[in-house]
């Protein structure tokens, strides 16, 4: 019962550790990252509906052009990359707070069950690719052995 309650902190805490003391406001985590990047990355939910897996990747600023998606029959790979807006040298602005992030971002996300990759479809609306897949029915994904015996 314990660990019920406990659980869902502890995964965040193995997924981020470092999240809790930029909570804190201590923001110890920024002098190791380049400036823009350390807030980066694509935030997903992942979810099955009419026989389909779906996966939604929220990648806010990033161009279509700019992804590089692949579907497995167990997993899809996505990665990105949002460009610096600034380029230095070049820009007369003097910063008070910068807080846009930038950078590249690589994610691996795993199917529940085995997918179909060649009815993949994805589709770019508004900052969000979606990402659709047939799943393998379960007669595709198994077959029945008849056993023979030799006398």
């Amino acid at each position: 019962m314990a660990r019920d309650m406990f659980y869902p902190v502890m995964r965040k805490m193995m997924e981020d550790p470092m999240d809790m003391f930029d909570r804190l406001g201590w923001g110890i985590t920024e002098p190791f990252f380049e400036k823009g990047f350390a807030n980066f990355g694509a935030k997903v939910d992942l979810y099955r509906k009419d026989g389909k897996i779906f996966v939604e990747a929220e990648l806010p600023g990033i161009k279509p052009e700019d992804v590089d998606l692949h579907v497995y029959a167990d997993r899809l790979t996505l990665s990105a990359e949002k460009k610096s807006e600034t380029k230095e040298g070049s820009d007369d602005k003097n910063y008070f707070r910068s807080e846009r992030s930038w950078g590249k971002v690589e994610r691996v996300i795993s199917f529940p069950a085995e997918a179909d990759p060649e009815s993949a479809k994805a589709n770019f609306k508004n900052g969000v690719l979606t990402i659709e897949v047939k799943e393998m029915s379960q007669d595709k994904a198994h077959k029945k052995v008849s056993i023979t015996s030799e006398a």
